[in-house]
C-alpha cells in the first residue's frame, strides 16, 4: 500500500498544516539540514514503533517523548497531529495530546500493520546499525524475513518448558540427596541389593512382630517394626536409655566424615583457583541472568571475569560450565560430603539435648569437657553446610570428635540388647528411607528423560531452523553482493554474504573477502564510508523481500559520508531493483540533489524542496520550484553576499549537469580540472552552440530560442560581475543578490518546456541528432 500524502501539524518541526504530496509516486525531498524533512519520517515511525520514535528515547525527552514530539511553540489552541493517507484514499489519523498519548482513527490499523520498521525505514543513523549489532540481534532483524518465526516460537517454547521442568522437579537438589542417601545406605548395607534389604527387613519383621497379620509392603513392614522397636525403648531403664543415647553418640562416623570433607576440599583447591566453589554457584544462576540482559552490549562473565557480547553470554556459560565438569563433579561430592556431616552433627545435637544422659554431661563438665558441650549445644549446622572450611573442620575434630570418643567408649559395656535394640533401629530406618527414595528415583528417571526428549525435540528444530535458515540467506546474500558489485564496481572487496556462525542457534554474522583474504566481519577491514554502503546495501537486500507487499521505502540522509564516486551508483541501484516499489528519498546534499533530478525518471518521480527553517510558528515550508534557490534566497537579509555564492555554487551544479545532458563539447583540460569548470564556462559554450542547436517550435517550424540564450547571456554577465564579487570581495547588496538569484532561476527553466512540464533532454527527436521535450516544442541538436 503506497503512501499518497503525509500532512503534518504542530508535530516536531511543523507549524500549520503542511503536506509531503507524493502523488503516490516515488519521491526526492531536498532540505537543508534543520529544514524538517525528518519529521514525515518521525511520523511513520511513531506509527510503525506505536508512538515512539528511536533517535527521540532519552532522559530528557519525556515518558512519552511529549517534550520532543510536540512543537515547541504550539499554541494552546491548536492540536498536534499527523495524517498518513494511502493509496486507496484511506486515511490514518494521529492526534498527540500535550502529556504524550495519542489517539488513532480513521484508517484501519492493517494498512501499516504488516510493514516491519527495519525493513521500511532508514535513517543516516542508522545505516550502520545492522552491522554493529550482535549477532542475536542481526538474527531477530532477520527472522521474519526466513518465514521461521513460528519454528523458532517452538523452540523457544520448549527451552523454557525445558527449564520449568528443571525447577519445577528440583532435578538438582533430587540428584544430591539421592547421592547423600546412596552413602549413608552404603554405611549400613554395604553392597546389598534392594532384594536382599528386603529380606533383611522380612527378617526383622519376623523377630520384631511375630504376632502381627502378615504384611507384604517393605514400607510398611518398616514402620511396624520401628514401632515395635520404639515401643520396647520406651520401656527400657534410665541405665538403658543412657546407654542408647551414648551407644548412638558413639557411632557417629565424624572421623570419616571430615576426613571425606577435607579430601573432596583438597582435590578442589588442587585443580581450581580460590573462590571456585562462588564462581560455580554463580554459574549455575548466569543462564538466567543473560536471558534477562536487552540493552547492554558488553557485560563481565560472574563465572571467569571475562568481558565479552552480552548475546554470547549463554553460549559462553556453556562452554564454561563444560571446561569445568570436572571441578563441577568434585564440587558436588565434596557438597555431598558436607551436607552428611551437617546432617549427623544435627543428629549429635539432639543426643547431647536428651535427658537420658544429662548425668553424663555434668561428668564430662567436672572432667574439663564444658567447652566442647557448649559448642555442640550452640554450632550452627546449617551456617556450618554452606561455609564449611579447614578452620571449621579442626573445630569439629577438636570440640566435638572428643564427645564422640567418650560416647563409644562409655557404651562399650552397654548391654547387648540396646546395641541390637540401637542396630536395628538403624538399619529399618535406612531400609524405609532407600525404599522411599525408589519411588522418587524412578520420578527423577521419568523427568530426566522428560528433559532429555524436550531437549532433543528443540534441537531437532533449531537443526530445520538451521537447514531453512541457509536457503533463504543464501538469495538475501547474493542480492547484497550483487548490490554491493554495482555501488563499488571492480573493487577487491567481494564475496559479501550472511553467514551463520557455527555452535551458536541464534545468531547471524555478516562476512566478506578483503583483498583475497576472508573476513568473519566488515568491522575488521571496512572504513566507515565502506561500512554505510554495506550498511545500505543490507537494509534494501531485506526490502527487497517485502516487494510482494508494495510497501514504501523512506530513505533519510543515508549518504552522508559516500563519497561521489559510489553515491552516484545509488540510482542504478534503485532502478534495477526498486523500480515498482514507491521510494521516499530525503537529502540534504545539494549536489546529490541537482544530479538525482537529472538521473532519476520524472515520470515515476516527484521532486520538492523545502525552505530553509526559519522559527518554530512558522515551522516547515516547502518551495513552490524543485530547485535549491530558496537555501540562497534564505541569505538575502542578512549576508546578501552569501546569497550571490549560494546561486552562483548552484548553476555551477545545475549547468554542469545540463551540459552533460545536451552532450555540449567542452575544451578538454588535464586531469580533475574538467571536474572544476564554473558556471561561466558552461554558459559560454552553452550561448556559442545554442545559436544554431537550442530551437523552439514555431509555426513554420522550428527557429532559434533567442529568448532562452538572452536569459542565459544576462544571468553570464551577472554571474561574472556581481556573483564573483559576492564571493570575493563581500561587497555585494541585498538588491543586486535578489536580481542575480532571479536571473538565474530564470535562465534554468528554459530548459524544461513551459508546455509538458518535461525537460530538454526528456527524449530523442527526428534521429540520433536531437533531444527533446516530451510534447516537441523545444528541442536540441547535437553538436
Amino acid at each position: 500500500m503506497r503512501i499518497k500524502d503525509i500532512t503534518l501539524a504542530w508535530f516536531r518541526g511543523a507549524a500549520d498544516p503542511v503536506s509531503l504530496n507524493t502523488k503516490c509516486a516515488s519521491m526526492l525531498v531536498y532540505g537543508e539540514n534543520g529544514s524538517g524533512k525528518s519529521s514525515f519520517v518521525d511520523a511513520v515511525e511513531y506509527v510503525l514503533k506505536g508512538g515512539k520514535i528511536g533517535h527521540l528515547s532519552h532522559e530528557y525527552s519525556g515518558k512519552r517523548q511529549e517534550r520532543a514530539i510536540l512543537n515547541t511553540h504550539r499554541p494552546e489552541t491548536e492540536k498536534t497531529r499527523f495524517a498518513i493517507r494511502f493509496q486507496d484514499d484511506s486515511e490514518l489519523k494521529i492526534e498527540v495530546k500535550p502529556d504524550g498519548s495519542s489517539a488513532c482513527s480513521g484508517a484501519e490499523a492493517g494498512e501499516t500493520g504488516d510493514w516491519e520498521y527495519r525493513r521500511t525505514v532508514l535513517r543516516q543513523d542508522e545505516v550502520t546499525e545492522f552491522i554493529h549489532d550482535t549477532k542475536g540481534n542481526k538474527y531477530s532483524a532477520l527472522l521474519p524475513l526466513l518465514g521461521l518465526g513460528q519454528m523458532e516460537l517452538a523452540a523457544e517454547n520448549l527451552r523454557q518448558l525445558a527449564k520449568f521442568i528443571t525447577q519445577e522437579s528440583k532435578l538438582r537438589e533430587v540428584k544430591s540427596g539421592l547421592e547423600q542417601l546412596e552413602q549413608r545406605r552404603k554405611s549400613v548395607f554395604g553392597c546389598k541389593t534392594d532384594e536382599e534389604i528386603a529380606q533383611t527387613i522380612q527378617y526383622l519383621h519376623g523377630t520384631y512382630c511375630s504376632k502381627e497379620p502378615a504384611t507384604q509392603d517393605p514400607l510398611a513392614r518398616c514402620e511396624e517394626v520401628a514401632t515395635a522397636i520404639d515401643l520396647q525403648m520406651s520401656q527400657f531403664t534410665a541405665d538403658q536409655q543412657r546407654y542408647l543415647a551414648l551407644h548412638e553418640m558413639g557411632q557417629i562416623a565424624l572421623v570419616s566424615q571430615v576426613v571425606a570433607v577435607r579430601t573432596a576440599t583438597n582435590k578442589l583447591v588442587a585443580i581450581a583457583e580460590p573462590l571456585l566453589a562462588e564462581k560455580l554457584a554463580v554459574l549455575e544462576s548466569t543462564v538466567t541472568f543473560a536471558q534477562k540482559l536487552e540493552a547492554e552490549k558488553e557485560v563481565i562473565c560472574p563465572a571467569c571475569g571475562k568481558s565479552i557480547p552480552a548475546e554470547e553470554l549463554q553460549a559462553h556459560v556453556m562452554a564454561e560450565t563444560k571446561r569445568l565438569e570436572n571441578v563441577m563433579a568434585t564440587y558436588n561430592s565434596r557438597k555431598t560430603a558436607a551436607g552428611i556431616l551437617c546432617g549427623n552433627l544435627k543428629l549429635l545435637q539432639t543426643h547431647l539435648a536428651k535427658s537420658s544422659i544429662e548425668q553424663w554431661r555434668d561428668s564430662l563438665s567436672k572432667a574439663g569437657f564444658a567447652k566442647n558441650l557448649e559448642y555442640g549445644k550452640k554450632v550452627d549446622t546449617e551456617a556450618l553446610r554452606s561455609s564449611l572450611n579447614e578452620e571449621g573442620l579442626q573445630a569439629v575434630e577438636k570440640m566435638l570428635l572428643p564427645l564422640v570418643t567418650t560416647a563409644a567408649t562409655d557404651s562399650k559395656d552397654a548391654p547387648p540388647d540396646v546395641k541390637q535394640l540401637s542396630a536395628d533401629k538403624k538399619t529399618v530406618e535406612m531400609a524405609a528411607s532407600v525404599i522411599e527414595a525408589t519411588e522418587q528415583a524412578a520420578a527423577l528417571r521419568r523427568a530426566q528423560a522428560l528433559l532429555d526428549f524436550i531437549m532433543c525435540l528443540e534441537n531437532s528444530i533449531r537443526e530445520e531452523i538451521r537447514v531453512r535458515s541457509e536457503a533463504v540467506i543464501k538469495e538475501i546474500s547474493a542480492d547484497i553482493c550483487r548490490m554491493w558489485s554495482t555501488l563499488h564496481p571492480g573493487e577487491r572487496i567481494e564475496g559479501v554474504r550472511l553467514y551463520l556462525p557455527e555452535a551458536s542457534d541464534k545468531a547471524i554474522e555478516i562476512g566478506l573477502k578483503f583483498h583475497g583474504v576472508n573476513q568473519d566481519s566488515p568491522r575488521l577491514t571496512l572504513s566507515e564510508g565502506y561500512r554505510n554502503s554495506l550498511g545500505l546495501c543490507i537494509f534494501l537486500a531485506m526490502a527487497k523481500r517485502e516487494a510482494v507487499r508494495d510497501h514504501p521505502l523512506l530513505l533519510d540522509d543515508v549518504v552522508v559520508s559516500l563519497d561521489r564516486g559510489h553515491r552516484g551508483m545509488i540510482v542504478e541501484v534503485l532502478e534495477q531493483e526498486f523500480s515498482a516499489r514507491q521510494v521516499l528519498l530525503f537529502t540534504h546534499d545539494r549536489d546529490w540533489y541537482a544530479e538525482l533530478r537529472q538521473q532519476l525518471d520524472s515520470k515515476k518521480w516527484v521532486f520538492r524542496a523545502l525552505l530553509p527553517y526559519e522559527t518554530p510558528d512558522i515551522g516547515i515550508r516547502f518551495s513552490d520550484k524543485t530547485t535549491t534557490f530558496a537555501d540562497a534566497r534564505a541569505h538575502l537579509k542578512e549576508r546578501p553576499d552569501s546569497a550571490g555564492n549560494d546561486a552562483r555554487k548552484i548553476m555551477d551544479i545545475e549547468l554542469a549537469l545540463i551540459a552533460e545532458r545536451l552532450r555540449m563539447r567542452m575544451l578538454y583540460l588535464r586531469g580533475a580540472k574538467n571536474d572544476k569548470r564554473m558556471a561561466h564556462d558552461f554558459l559560454e559554450r552553452l550561448i556559442a552552440d545554442g545559436k544554431k542547436c537550442f530551437q523552439k517550435k514555431e509555426k513554420d517550424g522550428y527557429t532559434p530560442y533567442s529568448e532562452a540564450l538572452e536569459a542565459c547571456d544576462k544571468t553570464d554577465r551577472l554571474l561574472i560581475s556581481w556573483a564573483n564579487r559576492g564571493s570575493h570581495t563581500f561587497d555585494l547588496v541585498r538588491p543586486e543578490a535578489e536580481k542575480l538569484i532571479d536571473a538565474c532561476e530564470n535562465a534554468l527553466q528554459f530548459f524544461t518546456c513551459s508546455s509538458c512540464g518535461k525537460a530538454l533532454w526528456f527524449a530523442d527527436a527526428d534521429g540520433p541528432g536531437y533531444c527533446q521535450c516530451q510534447c516537441g516544442e523545444i528541442r536540441w541538436r547535437y553538436t
